[in-house]
C-alpha cells in the first residue's frame, strides 16, 4: 500500500487466521501507531466480494444511529452510545487504479487496516478456563450486556452478521467490539447456500440456519434474519458461564461423539436440525436466575418466530435491575475486560 504501513511477518506477529485471510500485527510508518493489518489469501471473485462488502459495512457502521423502521430493533440505550464503541474503526485498505476497495494497485493483494484490540471473548474464556476460574456473576452480567448491546447495534444498523462467535468479538482497551463484518447482508437478504463470500460457525449457529445449509441445492429462499444472530449471542452468553460451547457439549454427551472431520461436523449439524427444545445447562439455570432467563427467555427460543430481538433483550430484568452505562463512559466498556495489557511494539517488521 504504497510503503505506509510495515507488517511483522514473525509467527508472534500473528493476531488471528481464518480460512481467507490472515490478520497481523503492523504499524503506521509515519507515526509508529500499532494496527492490525488484515490479509486475505486469494485474490479470486469471493475474497475480492468479501474485501469490498468489508469495507462498506465497516463504513456504514461508523455512521452516526438512526432509529430503524422496525421498532423491535431500536433501544434507547443506543441514543446513548456512539459506533465507534460497538464495532471496530476502520482505518485504510487496498484500492485499485480507481481508488475503490479493490486489489492494491502496487502488489494485487487485498488489504484491510483497522485499529488493534487486545484479544477476543474466546481467547478471554480460554483463559479463564485453563485458569478453571469462571467469571463473577458481575463480569457475566456486564459482558452480556456489551454482547446484546453491540448486536443490537448492528441490527438497527440494517446488517446481520451470520456469524457471531467469541473469536469475532474483540476487545479494544476494556470495551467488547465486534470484527470481521466481511459476511455481514442487510436484513431481508435473500441467501444462496453456495455464496461462498458467507461464513457460519456450527457450534453457534440456530437450528433453522443449519437446516437450510443441509439442503444444499434443494434449499428453498432463505431471508437474513436478526433472530440468527440472537441465537448465537445466547449460546456466547451461557458459555461465559459453562466455558464450553453448550451445543457441542451437550452433542458430545447425547452421542459420545466428538470432532474429527468434516463428516462429525456434518452429523453435528444434523443434530442441531433436528433441535425441537433446549435444556440450559445445570451450571447455567444455577448461575443466575435472571440470567437463564434471558438465554432461555428470549435468545434460545425455538421456534424462531417468538425469539426476541437484542434490542428488546436489553429491557430484561437481568439488565434492569443494574445501572450498566452509567458508571462509564463508554457502555460496552468490562472492567474485567480493561486488566487485558494492550499490545506493545515489536522488533519484527517488514515493509
Amino acid at each position: 500500500m504504497l510503503g505506509r504501513y510495515e507488517i511483522d511477518m514473525s509467527q508472534g506477529g500473528v493476531l488471528g487466521e481464518g480460512s481467507s485471510c490472515i490478520c497481523r500485527m503492523g504499524r503506521i510508518k509515519e507515526t509508529g501507531e500499532l494496527v492490525a493489518i488484515k490479509v486475505y489469501k486469494d485474490t479470486d471473485v469471493a475474497c475480492l466480494t468479501r474485501h469490498r462488502r468489508f469495507v462498506a459495512v465497516l463504513e456504514n457502521l461508523q455512521e452516526p444511529f438512526q432509529q430503524p423502521s422496525d421498532p423491535l430493533l431500536w433501544s434507547s440505550q443506543l441514543e446513548n452510545v456512539k459506533p465507534a464503541e460497538l464495532f471496530m474503526r476502520l482505518l485504510d485498505y487496498s484500492k485499485d487504479e480507481n481508488g475503490q476497495p479493490g486489489y492494491d494497485s502496487a502488489d494485487g493483494n487485498l488489504y484491510v487496516i483497522t485499529e488493534l484490540g487486545q484479544q477476543s471473548l474466546k481467547d478471554y474464556i480460554d483463559q479463564q478456563r485453563e485458569e478453571r476460574a469462571p467469571p463473577s456473576k458481575e463480569t457475566v452480567r456486564s459482558i452480556a450486556h456489551a454482547i446484546i448491546l453491540v448486536i443490537a447495534g448492528l441490527h438497527a444498523k440494517g446488517f446481520v452478521h451470520l456469524d457471531v462467535k467469541p473469536e469475532n468479538l474483540m476487545v479494544f482497551n476494556g470495551c467488547l467490539k465486534l470484527i470481521d463484518v466481511d459476511g455481514c447482508v442487510e436484513i431481508g437478504t435473500l441467501i444462496s447456500p453456495h455464496d461462498h463470500s458467507i461464513s457460519f460457525s456450527p457450534a453457534y449457529c440456530a437450528p433453522e440456519w443449519g437446516r437450510f445449509l443441509l439442503r444444499g441445492k434443494k434449499a428453498c429462499q432463505f431471508h437474513a434474519s436478526p433472530g440468527l444472530d440472537v441465537w448465537s449471542c445466547g449460546c456466547i452468553i451461557s458459555e461465559l458461564v459453562t466455558l464450553d460451547a453448550i451445543f457441542v457439549s451437550a452433542y458430545t454427551k447425547a452421542t459420545k461423539k466428538g470432532f474429527k472431520d468434516q463428516k462429525d461436523i456434518v452429523a453435528f449439524m444434523k443434530w442441531m436440525a433436528r433441535l425441537d427444545h433446549v435444556s440450559m445447562p445445570r451450571t447455567v439455570q444455577q448461575f443466575y436466575p435472571e440470567l437463564s432467563e434471558l438465554i432461555a427467555g428470549s435468545l434460545l427460543v425455538l421456534p424462531a418466530s417468538q425469539r426476541k430481538t437484542c434490542a428488546e433483550s436489553l429491557g430484561t430484568a437481568l439488565f434492569a435491575s443494574q445501572k450498566l452505562g452509567h458508571r462509564h463512559a463508554n457502555p460496552t466498556q468490562v472492567p474485567a475486560l480493561a486488566m487485558i495489557p494492550q499490545a506493545t511494539q515489536t522488533s519484527e517488521f517488514a515493509t
